[in-house]
């Protein structure tokens, strides 16, 4: 995950050689968006990528309409208007628009934003595909001595799975 202007200042086949070469399998260029980079995500399919794509509360019919036209794997959904880290998912408004992508995005919708405990989790879990957790977990990596990171990270994702599962 990353902006459009290192993508930009590397250029974008060597950009793609370079995160094909460290293994990655798919990009978010938060702030590329989708009715401009349409031989990007080609390229990227061409070297065994994908390209995801954002949806907002805020997006228009024209933009999920483009997301459906050019996203893989899956589309996030971002469940706030506002900063990650906000404590105000609002599940009938998330609901509902998840429901209006649906009708024109056929991946799989993951949400993200404010997914920061297993109460959220299993909640965003029943509206969506997939659960986005990001913030939380660099708050993990943050706050815990970098020998015992891996396994703070893996103690609560775990708990999450547990959650989900039951």
């Amino acid at each position: 995950m990353d902006y459009a202007n290192p993508l930009e200042w590397m250029g974008v086949d060597a950009l793609i050689v370079a995160v094909r070469e460290a293994g990655v399998d798919g990009t978010i260029v938060v702030d590329y968006p989708p009715e401009e980079c349409e031989e990007f995500v080609a390229k990227m399919q061409d070297n065994g990528m994908e390209q995801i794509f954002l949806l907002a509360p805020t997006s228009t019919e024209k933009r999920i309409e483009q997301v459906a036209k050019v996203g893989g794997w899956f589309t996030y959904y971002i469940s706030l208007k506002g900063t990650t880290g906000a404590t105000n998912i609002d599940t009938t408004e998330v609901a509902a628009r998840v429901a209006a992508i649906r009708k024109h995005v056929n991946l799989p919708i993951g949400l993200g934003f404010d997914i920061r405990d297993t109460t959220t989790a299993k909640v965003v879990a029943q509206v969506s595909d997939d659960v986005v957790i990001g913030s939380r977990i660099i708050r993990e990596l943050e706050n815990t001595p970098r020998e015992q990171a891996l396994a703070a990270v893996e103690n609560f994702l775990s708990g999450i799975c547990k959650a989900l599962d039951a």
